[in-house]
């Protein structure tokens, strides 16, 4: 199969969160491109993606080593978060914008050395952060953390999401979804001038990444309305957070 030279076919392989933003960006990367062909192909939709069952809130996270590229993303989804927030669709697409403290060390000891003087570079891109003085990190006594953070983020509930993100899609002319597994992205080699993957930890199969492992933890839910924040912070057993929906 041959494109025209005017015609540029773009196939993103996944339609979880990863996918799904990424065709929404490149809509609006080239929104004035008529010839564009946007292809979302996927063995899975919403509601059956990973996405949809968990739950997701803003900060970057792993960033010992400092990576500019990822501190460039990471402002770039915060500002797209926040002006969704602000717009008339944020209550379909369960957005909110929220508090959230990062509490560092467990009963009054440091989990890493340089915790309390290491300040995340990813502060500097948020609207509001400050540290924790010493009355604020009291309220978390029965933790007893060593120091902690606090910023304005945005948590949002994915299952909510998804649907938005694949209606705004629906509605361009250019994008069209196929329903498809496939085995290698090679089945894709003519059928497409550029190939984006986005399947996540699918990948392992789908290009051979046995690397890739899944980072797995325990998600309870729970009634409580009356929490307003988000909150991250270490215990004796590991890493713990709440998050608001």
């Amino acid at each position: 199969m041959s494109s025209s030279s005017n015609t540029h076919r773009i196939t993103i392989v996944g339609a979880g969160i990863i996918g799904l933003t990424t065709a929404c960006t490149i809509l609006k990367e080239y929104a004035a491109n008529e010839n564009l062909q946007l292809t979302i192909l996927s063995e899975k939709f919403s509601p059956e993606t990973t996405g949809d069952i968990s739950a997701g809130f803003w900060e970057p996270y792993g960033l010992d080593a400092v990576d500019k590229r990822i501190l460039r993303w990471a402002g770039y989804t915060y500002d797209i978060f926040l002006s969704e927030f602000f717009s008339t669709k944020a209550a379909l697409a369960g957005i909110i914008k929220l508090p959230s403290y990062s509490l560092q060390g467990y009963n009054g000891q440091n989990i890493k050395d340089d915790e309390t003087t290491k300040k995340p570079e990813f502060l500097k891109l948020v609207r509001h952060s400050h540290s924790l003085d010493q009355h604020e990190l009291a309220m978390f006594d029965h933790l007893k953390p060593k120091s902690g953070f606090v910023m304005v983020s945005v948590a949002v509930e994915v299952r909510k999401y998804l649907p938005q993100l694949l209606r705004f899609l629906s509605e361009d002319s250019r994008v069209k979804f196929i329903k498809k597994k496939i085995h290698s992205l090679i089945e894709l080699k003519d059928k497409a001038d550029v190939v984006i993957n986005c399947t996540g930890l699918a990948s392992r199969d789908l290009v051979g990444d046995q690397t890739l492992r899944p980072a797995r933890g325990q998600v309870l839910r729970v009634h409580a309305p009356w929490i307003k924040s988000m909150y991250a912070f270490d215990t004796e057993d590991g890493f713990g957070y709440v998050i608001p929906q």
